[in-house]
């Protein structure tokens, strides 16, 4: 699989331990020009310089910046072929006691910011492309103190349908990855104390925990047009067949 000439942009990747950082390692192996951004502008230079990208700052909370961060990549590389959202956090708490304060950050990130991540990486494609969303199986299995985080990220994979209607006479696609319980940065809090193969596992039936190469190999599938190109408007289970039982 080669992805030579082509220019990827992916937003999340300013962690240390995260899918955006794999994905943005493992597209750049498999030979893209990578465009990658975050919050974090010294942790975007580090990267940037161990995979030979460009590290580009931006705030999904504000619509300028994402603009911002396509102009920029097309000036750099002079296209964008395939774009990528790894970008979010994990906001929670009981439904009883949610405030519109704590609502509306996960909101303005996870499903305003998404949206028009699909508007600004969509309108600097000009010869078709491929958009993947990093998603979250808990879009689909809820759990206690998750309504706000899987509610926007439930909304955000339903766009992705209504995304490849309108854009699929362009040759531009849009898939999402749904993750399964994977250990992050976001996550770490919760791979804490107990075992957490004890906990989790008898959760999945493939046996093993996912990793963030498992999410970063299926978002290379999904960008090489060569191997996922009639793959369009879906969502795509990475989580070791978690998706047929429940939440831990």
């Amino acid at each position: 699989m080669s992805l030579e000439g082509k220019t990827a942009v992916i937003v999340g990747a300013s962690g240390k331990h995260n899918f955006g950082v794999s994905t943005a390692r493992l597209l750049a192996k498999n030979g893209a020009n990578v465009v990658i951004s975050g919050r974090r502008q010294h942790l975007l230079d580090a990267l940037a310089e161990e995979i030979g990208g460009i590290g580009i700052r931006c705030d999904m909370n504000d619509e300028s910046s994402i603009e911002a961060l396509f102009a920029g990549a097309k000036a750099h590389t002079g296209r964008v072929d395939i774009a990528i959202n790894s970008a979010g956090g994990l906001a929670g708490g009981p439904i009883s006691t949610l405030t519109r304060d704590q609502i509306q950050p996960t909101l303005d990130v996870s499903f305003i910011g998404a949206l028009l991540f699909f508007r600004y990486a969509a309108g600097a494609m000009t010869d078709g492309g491929s958009v993947i969303t990093i998603s979250s199986l808990t879009a689909r299995l809820p759990g206690p103190g998750l309504a706000v985080y899987a509610a926007a990220r439930a909304g955000i994979d339903y766009a992705i349908k209504v995304a490849a209607l309108e854009y699929g006479p362009q040759k531009i696609r849009f898939n999402s990855i749904a993750a399964g319980l994977i250990q992050t940065d976001m996550t770490d809090a919760m791979f804490t104390g107990s075992d957490p193969e004890t906990r989790f596992l008898p959760h999945i039936p493939l046996g093993r925990m996912g990793t963030t190469d498992d999410i970063a190999e299926t978002a290379l599938w999904l960008a090489d047009c060569e191997t996922s190109g009639f793959i369009n408007g879906q969502l795509i289970d990475v989580s070791g067949g978690q998706q047929n039982g429940k939440l831990p």
